[in-house]
């Protein structure tokens, strides 16, 4: 007998908090996406560009004493993240949250050592 499971169904409950930084993150990406689309048009978007990186290390527990290098790395990475997906879909878009997600906690891991965040 083949179980059909329904995609639309998450396979598993994630945690609130986690639910929360994913979903900032993905708003982030669209974001970064945006703008860098309107950079390359030679728009400026200096002013208008909204940074969620501060509250997303916040909840994932990062501290208050980030350093500049974290901010350049974060963006840096985000950019990556976002330069060749369709933002339509939905899945991917998650997909490379997910991805910002995991590489985030292999940032905080190396800077516990660094900088001494809990």
């Amino acid at each position: 007998m083949k179980i059909k499971i329904p995609k639309n169904l998450p396979l598993i409950n994630l945690p609130p908090k986690v639910e929360l930084a994913l979903f900032l993150i993905k708003t982030e990406l669209k974001n970064v996406r945006f703008t860098n689309d309107l950079n390359e048009k030679d728009i400026d978007t200096y002013n208008g560009f909204l940074d969620l990186s501060t509250l997303i290390s916040s909840i994932l527990g990062f501290g208050n004493n980030l350093p500049d290098e974290f901010k350049e790395w974060y963006f840096d990475r985000q950019t990556q993240l976002v330069e060749n997906i369709d933002l339509e879909d939905d899945q991917e878009l998650l997909g490379q949250a997910l991805h910002s997600y995991v590489d985030l906690g292999v940032k905080k891991q190396e800077l516990k050592t660094e900088i001494g965040i809990h």
